[in-house]
């Protein structure tokens, strides 16, 4: 099946997309930046974890360059390392906040990608980018992260018509509610509330948007969309 490679994928939703794709039968690269832990664990499920901060263009480029001599190419990346913060307005949002959202989320994207590109030109690829549905409609409170994935839904529109003639497609998944440690802080009132406006009355799992990036990785047909996993929100 060839080499999946998954940003953020110790954890959360990017650890769903990696064993997705690993019982799928793709030899499985994850990287992470700090928790060494959640590394570890990867290791035992079966996943090569290399350490990188994407935000990094050292780091960046050390990983690339392990890929390239070990691997030769990437079939498939999956954009996922991302960070959030609590929900606050967005006068209380500090420029070192700021910042630091912009640089993982939307430069470590950039970064990435721009290193990985090369490793795909020879026989073309897959480039799946995890955006969020506050990146379409903005969410209250969290318009800064809003920002950033709205950001990620345009460069994955642009770069899809940038590579078409080199077979490399490029596709995101804009997850909803997701039930994962980035979301821990949300409380349960929040939560049932936030249901409660689902068509589909539960929340999320990571295997739910593992399940939407298997589907835009498999069908060669679909390039420059935004795949909205969100329960029906309405």
């Amino acid at each position: 099946m060839g080499l999946a490679l998954i940003s953020g994928g110790t954890r959360g939703i990017g650890l769903a997309v990696a064993l997705s794709l690993k019982n799928k039968g793709y030899k499985t690269v994850v990287c992470y930046s700090k928790d060494q832990a959640a590394a570890l664990n990867a290791q035992k499920l079966g996943l090569e974890a290399v350490k990188c901060d994407v935000s990094n263009p050292d780091s960046v480029k050390s990983l690339s360059e392990r890929i390239e001599k070990l691997y030769g190419g990437v079939d498939v990346l999956v954009n996922c390392a991302g960070v959030s913060l609590e929900q606050k307005v967005v006068l209380d949002v500090t420029l070192e906040e700021f910042n630091h959202l912009f640089d993982v989320n939307v430069k470590g994207t950039f970064l990435l990608t721009n290193a990985i590109i090369p490793l795909m030109l020879e026989k073309g690829g897959s480039i799946i980018n995890i955006s969020s549905i506050w990146g379409i409609d903005g969410g209250a409170c969290e318009a800064v992260y809003s920002a950033t994935k709205g950001a990620i839904n345009a460069y994955t529109k642009a770069l899809a018509k940038e590579f078409a003639g080199a077979n490399i497609r490029v596709n995101a998944v804009a997850p909803g509610y997701i039930d994962t440690q980035m979301n821990a802080h949300i409380s349960e009132e929040d939560k049932l509330e936030f249901v409660s406006n689902l068509l589909i009355k539960r929340v999320g799992t990571g295997e739910d948007v593992a399940n939407a990036v298997t589907f835009l990785i498999e069908n060669d047909y679909i390039s420059g969309q935004i795949l909205r996993v969100d329960g029906g929100m309405i």
